[in-house]
């Protein structure tokens, strides 16, 4: 009887020793994958930032000075260039890159908006379902490190803006689709600033002054996003300045938001200075002399379109004859939504971010 234990005893000695044995393979296996996962971060990273340090440091002043503002532009890795550069020299980029904007007041008289009576796309204006499918054309733009879509609306009072939430605070932004459900457009671009810290804001809160459908909604002037861009009551895109709240309420407006720089005021613009500014997706509005609107989204961050610079929008918007055009949010915000689908690829995971703001088109 006792062998029989002892006997019994060793079997379980033996099952538990086995147990042990796969539990500290197991344990070997997963602290080598993730010493191997490690090592491969460690590697990339290294990689990167050695190719950093050459293009900063490199014979280029053109293309260091390209790299830290592609950097610095976005949210995620605005950080990487003052690990090699102070705030002096940042400062100096900043200086010697950029665009110098027209001062001028958007002067209304130049846009002319075409009655649809007046419109030459051989639709008469009896056969409104007719005339509404053409009065949005999308175009294919292209360049040599971009490409992206022109959403061109012949009639602008169809084009306004589209909020997550009225009131704002207290929520969370809303992706862009789910704002056009919301107003029953039939599309839309992403519109101005909103508060997002680290690249992980909720977007739901605007910055600078925010206009929807002839009431302001927000009017906490910025000082680095200030310019005010949209569409007063007479359908013609207003780009102003500087603007405080106060002085906005004088410029007539039904929907307007927040960003920038101008690119085009009056049929002028903006005056490039260095790379104007750096590689990455992004989003701008105009308008024709003849009042239609020009919606612009250009991919970036992609193998196969690495992005614009402030002066490759200017040159798009002047192609198609704008008179006044305005940057708009970029990066992982850039998007255009038409008929139920995201037009452009895009950087976001998620296929759209949460904003504050759009541009939509009812």
């Amino acid at each position: 009887m006792k062998e029989k234990k002892n006997k019994r005893l060793t079997e379980e000695q033996k099952r538990a020793r086995l147990l042990r044995r796969r539990k500290q393979t197991r344990n070997r296996v997963i602290r080598r994958i993730a010493l191997c996962i490690v090592t491969a971060v460690l590697v990339v990273v290294v990689g990167l930032l050695a190719v950093c340090y050459t293009v900063f440091y490199g014979p280029s002043q053109t293309a260091s000075d390209a790299l830290t503002q592609t950097l610095t532009e976005t949210s995620a890795l605005k950080f990487v260039p003052r690990i090699f550069f102070s705030d002096e020299q940042m400062q100096k980029i900043t200086e010697r890159n950029g665009l110098i904007t027209p001062d001028s007041v958007t002067d209304t008289s130049l846009v002319v908006i075409s009655k649809p009576s007046d419109k030459t796309d051989g639709v008469s204006s009896d056969a409104p379902s007719q005339s509404e499918e053409k009065d949005i054309e999308l175009k294919y733009v292209t360049g040599s490190t971009y490409k992206g879509y022109m959403l061109i609306v012949r009639d602008p009072s169809r084009v306004s803006v589209g909020v997550c939430n009225n009131p704002f605070s207290g929520h969370y932004g809303k992706y862009i689709n789910e704002i056009v459900e919301d107003y029953g457009a039939v599309a839309a671009i992403n519109g101005g600033a909103f508060e997002d810290e680290g690249g992980t804001g909720g977007g739901g809160i605007p910055v600078g002054i925010v206009y929807s459908d002839g009431e302001m909604l927000w009017s906490k002037t910025h000082s680095y996003y200030d310019t005010l861009v949209g569409f007063d009551h007479e359908d013609k895109l207003i780009v102003a300045t500087g603007y405080s709240a106060d002085q906005a309420k004088k410029l007539n407006l039904r929907d307007a938001v927040t960003f920038g720089p101008a690119l085009i005021v009056n049929g002028q613009a903006a005056v490039s200075k260095g790379t104007s500014s750096g590689l990455n997706p992004r989003t701008a509005i105009g308008q024709r002399a003849d009042g239609a609107v020009l919606m612009l989204v250009i991919d970036g961050r992609q193998v196969n379109s690495l992005g614009a610079t402030l002066n490759d929008l200017i040159d798009v918007m002047l192609e198609y004859g704008a008179v006044n055009a305005a940057n708009l949010d970029g990066g992982s915000s850039s998007k255009l939504y038409l008929n139920g689908e995201f037009i452009n690829d895009g950087v976001a995971l998620t296929g759209s971010r949460r904003m504050a703001t759009t541009f939509i088109v009812r």
